[in-house]
């Protein structure tokens, strides 16, 4: 599995060593991890441990949207919390401000588990390695020596090599959807409630 460094290393070859700045590359194979985890729908999970009288909790990091609230305290059961608004006065949750809202307040203590849609963990370190599927990893290299190879500092007169990587960038990103798309099926068809 490549990490952030090998990654610009395969830019640095891939544009033939005419670009070095690392700050930028790192922007680009960033924001082609970025599309590519918004395609994957990636899921965090976050644990809420309920305080009576409490009903604000902060929200993960790298939360992007909500999914679904569950109390597994009881042994085969779960009992899912609905995402209700604000305002209304029903059993479930809320979100608002960067915040979990427990409707109604919690009256005793026990822990809630929160899956909700994630951003991607940014890459920053040589070590990063992206939270996609390993096979996918070199798109993102191809994303960003393509989007390099445009840059009109490099005063490259054939566009021919960057037009050949951002296809391929955009057969792969297809490719991963398909395959995003086939995977969230497989796991809803195995999903399993336990009531």
């Amino acid at each position: 599995m490549p990490a952030l460094g090998e990654l610009r290393q395969r830019v640095f070859h891939a544009t033939s060593g005419l670009y070095t700045e690392t700050y930028h590359m790192d922007n680009l194979l960033n924001d082609a991890l970025n599309q590519l985890v918004e395609i994957a729908k990636l899921r965090g999970v976050q644990t809420l441990s309920l305080v009576p009288g409490t009903d604000t909790y902060t929200l993960a990091d790298n939360f992007k949207s909500p999914g679904q609230l569950l109390d597994t305290n009881e042994q085969n059961c779960a009992i899912p919390y609905e995402l209700v608004d604000i305002t209304e006065n029903r059993f479930g949750y809320a979100i608002e401000n960067w915040n979990i809202i427990i409707k109604p307040v919690p009256q005793q203590s026990k822990e809630l588990t929160h899956y909700y849609y994630k951003y991607a963990t940014q890459l920053v370190n040589d070590s990063d390695v992206p939270e996609i599927d390993s096979q996918y990893h070199d798109l993102l290299s191809t994303y960003a020596a393509g989007m390099i190879l445009l840059l009109p500092t490099l005063q490259i007169q054939d566009k021919t090599l960057s037009d050949r990587y951002l296809v391929r960038w955009q057969e792969g990103k297809l490719n991963f959807a398909n395959d995003m798309q086939r995977k969230n099926k497989a796991t809803r068809g195995r999903t399993v409630n336990l009531w």
